[in-house]
């Protein structure tokens, strides 16, 4: 065999080598969106692992635990200059959102979480954030997260955004039940933690062990 044809033939194996990378790489890029219903909705968390944000980190930063209108502030989509949104200039309460979950309704239904901007200056956030449910006696639930594509949210000073807890609650005495006491939040990309206590009393269905739980947490977004 000449040398011309090693050559060409080692060209060939070689684009053929980086043609298979480049459509490898496209494939891993690429995710799938679905939509989560608030209350009578069917919708599952497909995603796998659990909790979102950048980990359980240690240390935890006390919401102000009060129920407040998500729409006051501003909050924009798109990309941004702005610097990262942390935790230390985050504040977490709940929504007033459809006056509150109702835990003796059997069907899916949302609590939602806003978190306010505290600096002086503009920020930005995507993602997920981590969510941990805890109970008065120690027991923990790390949500697991839809399948939605986060998008860049802009949040001015003062500004705040949202995320939805979508949840199954307890109605029959036959249930397994976890009665959470605590929401320990991690927002994206952070590892200081917001707490906030849990207001609706009650119970949700025990699926933390479930691989596609009726409970699960949505990204972060601007106020509806």
């Amino acid at each position: 065999m000449s040398r011309t044809t090693v050559l060409r033939r080692t060209r060939t194996v070689a684009v053929a080598s980086l043609i298979a990378a480049a459509a490898f790489s496209l494939t891993a890029c690429g995710g799938g969106e679905s939509d989560s219903d608030a209350k009578g909705g069917s919708a599952s968390a497909t995603a796998n692992g659990t909790s979102g944000g950048s980990g359980g980190g240690s240390g935890s930063t006390g919401g102000s635990g009060e129920d407040i209108d998500a729409k006051a502030g501003n909050a924009s989509g798109g990309s941004s200059s702005a610097s990262r949104c942390t935790s230390d200039h985050l504040e977490a309460a709940w929504s007033n959102f459809e006056g509150g979950p109702d835990m003796e309704y059997d069907g899916q239904q949302t609590a939602r979480v806003v978190l306010k901007n505290t600096g002086s200056t503009d920020c930005t956030m995507v993602g997920f954030p981590g969510v941990q449910l805890q109970t008065e006696h120690g027991e923990t639930w790390d949500l697991r997260r839809t399948d939605d594509k986060p998008k860049p949210v802009r949040v001015d000073a003062g500004g705040r955004v949202t995320f939805d807890i979508t949840f199954l609650a307890s109605t029959r005495d036959d249930d397994k039940k976890f009665a959470p006491d605590q929401v320990v939040i991690t927002p994206p990309n952070e590892e200081a933690n917001l707490s906030l206590d849990w207001p609706y009393g009650g119970a949700l269905l025990d699926q933390s062990g479930a691989t596609r739980p009726g409970t699960f947490v949505g990204p972060v977004s601007t106020p509806e």
